[in-house]
Parts: C-alpha cells; sequence; structure tokens
C-alpha cells in the first residue's frame, strides 16, 4: 500500500464519531469491550466492529489480561493525533468543562496537560530550559540551561533522544489554549512526578492531583505558579 493510500484509509478510519469516541475514551488508559460500550452507548457488536477498524489501521492494540481483553492506543503518536484533531475542531469534551480537576491537572496520553502543564511548560521557557518553539506544535530545543535544570531531576536527556518518537514539542492544550509540554521529555518528567510523589494519578480518569510536595517542588525548583481558583 503507498503513503497516499495508506492516509486515505487512517482517514476513513477517523471520520466516524463513534470511532473517535473511543480513541478519546483509550487516552485515558485501557479498556474492555464492555467498558467502551457504557461510555460509548453503542451496542457491544458495533464497539467490537469499530476496534477491529481502528486496530486494522494500526491506531490501537489489544492485550489479554486474564480472562478480559484490554483495548489501548498503539503509542503516543496516536494519542498527539486525537489531541490535535480536537484543537483544530475547536471542540472541548463536555466533560473537560463540567470538571475542575480535569481543567486543573491531567495527562494528555502520557505527559502533563491542563493548567500545570501550560504553567510547567511556561516555566520552563522563563528558565531557559528549553527555547521558544518556532510554530505552533512545533520541536522543541533545548535551551542554555537545559542540562543542568533536566539533569536535576535525574533525566538521561541523551537516551530520550535516542528513542524512536520525537523528542520534545508544543503539545497544544484543549482548554488553556496554549501549549504544555509532549515528546519522550515530556513524558519522562510526568514518570518523574509520579515517582517522586509529586502528583498521583485518579482511577478510572485522566485527572490527576498534584500533591502539596509536588506544589512544593514544582515551585521551588522549576519555577511552576497555578493559580488553582478554576
Amino acid at each position: 500500500m503507498d503513503e497516499n493510500n495508506q492516509l486515505f484509509t487512517l482517514a476513513q478510519a477517523l471520520a466516524d464519531r463513534r470511532r473517535l469516541i473511543i480513541l478519546q475514551q483509550l487516552m485515558e488508559g485501557p479498556a474492555t469491550v464492555s467498558e467502551l460500550q457504557s461510555l460509548t452507548g453503542g451496542p457491544q457488536s458495533t464497539v467490537s466492529t469499530h476496534l477491529a477498524v481502528l486496530r486494522e489501521r494500526g491506531l490501537v492494540v489489544a492485550a489479554r489480561q486474564g480472562r478480559q481483553m484490554f483495548y489501548k492506543l498503539r503509542d503516543a503518536s496516536v494519542g498527539q493525533l486525537v489531541e490535535s484533531l480536537t484543537v483544530v475542531a475547536g471542540m472541548v469534551p463536555a466533560k473537560l468543562w463540567k470538571s475542575p480537576q480535569l481543567i486543573m491537572a491531567r495527562t494528555c496520553y502520557d505527559h502533563l496537560a491542563g493548567r500545570y502543564g501550560v504553567a510547567l511548560f511556561e516555566a520552563l521557557l522563563e528558565k531557559q530550559a528549553i527555547e521558544e518553539p518556532g510554530e505552533a506544535r512545533g520541536e522543541i530545543e533545548l535551551g542554555p540551561a537545559g542540562k543542568e535544570i533536566f539533569g536535576s531531576l535525574e533525566l538521561d536527556l541523551e537516551a530520550l533522544r535516542r528513542e524512536r518518537r520525537r523528542f520534545a514539542f508544543a503539545c497544544p492544550d484543549w482548554t488553556e489554549r496554549r501549549p504544555h509540554l509532549g515528546g519522550t521529555l515530556g513524558a519522562a518528567l510526568w514518570a518523574h512526578f509520579i515517582e517522586h510523589g509529586w502528583a498521583v494519578k485518579q482511577q478510572g480518569t485522566r485527572a490527576i492531583i498534584v500533591t502539596d510536595l509536588g506544589k512544593q517542588r514544582l515551585r521551588e525548583q522549576l519555577g511552576v505558579r497555578v493559580e488553582e481558583k478554576v
């Protein structure tokens, strides 16, 4: 299959409201067919059919855990695609506007989004840890203080650059209309926050709780300050 046909078949897979809803739900984490059925409101057979299309187009993968089959996004590039489509369409899921916690802090596949994600991005710019992107959704380069600041967080920048996905880019934020940090660098920062107790995930949702320790460390080490009134 040539590149034009691949692009066409991918567009076909996305040209269905239910399949887009499934992809948005899988941004929150792996789910079974029955869980997706309850979230989308469609018959189980219809959800299975849509998942088969998404699997065939390489957008989702399945893994068996015990007697259940779980579905998840193939990788971070699919998560970025779903986020970008939502931003381009100017469509923010209603539950985001109804949830102050999701607006404040949430995952964007595997990196930090929401008000905290944007504040982190701007603090890193101010501290010259990263450079201003040349364009929307553009690549991010390290700033003069990048090695020192990210090194203090025990991030192996060379190892991150060797990964197959993008190192760092400006990822559009649904609710803030400003970028947060995506790519392997954004994912590594998020993993550091979780590992060190700066943030905790809420089960079954993309919402994140930034702990008191996290607020202190983000403020002291990275200069991140967030107005928590939504």
